[in-house]
């Protein structure tokens, strides 16, 4: 029994995903949110300015573990805290909707850190074709997003078994 229970284990392992997006509670150290992802997944932060109560997206994409690169940022109007022109190497458009849009921003992150999660508005996570609302799991909240190594016993379970998929 305890050799079949010990080789489940090891296909679980082998067939786990090989990076795990999550998502933290500062405050607490509890882990709210846990995501399969891959070298090269995008995934987007959409929420509403403190100041400007516009919509905005912030555009990142997995490189590796701890290593989360911003790609874009998506607004439909300016303010206090929000860019009016792009950083070096980086280009400022408009869409085709009238929204303004910052490519090719290329800032890398070990972490997302102390993000603080609206109380009053939606703050949404897509990741995999999925919306998971940051909102309804930690609102009001400071939380930590970070990209680990998915390798591990313990991330196989929970990739098997769907805890923490949102």
């Amino acid at each position: 029994m305890g050799g079949a229970i010990a080789a489940f284990l090891l296909l679980i392992l082998v067939f786990s995903p090989t990076l795990v997006l999550e998502v933290w509670d500062v405050k607490e150290g509890r882990l709210l949110l846990s995501l399969p992802v891959e070298r090269g997944n995008p995934f987007v932060l959409r929420y509403t300015h403190s100041t400007a109560k516009t919509i905005v997206e912030e555009h990142f994409h997995i490189a590796g573990v701890n290593d989360i690169v911003l790609r874009q940022m998506v607004y439909s109007s300016g303010g206090a805290g929000i860019p009016d022109s792009p950083p070096p190497g980086a280009q400022f458009r408009i869409s085709s909707d009238g929204r303004f849009m910052i490519e090719g921003l290329n800032c890398r992150f070990s972490a997302l850190s102390n993000i603080r999660v609206a109380y009053f508005y939606p703050f949404l996570l897509d990741c995999n074709g999925r919306e998971h609302s940051l909102s309804g799991i930690a609102k009001g909240r400071l939380i930590n997003i970070h990209v680990r190594d998915g390798k591990s016993i313990g991330s196989a379970l929970r990739a098997f078994f769907g805890e923490n998929q949102g």
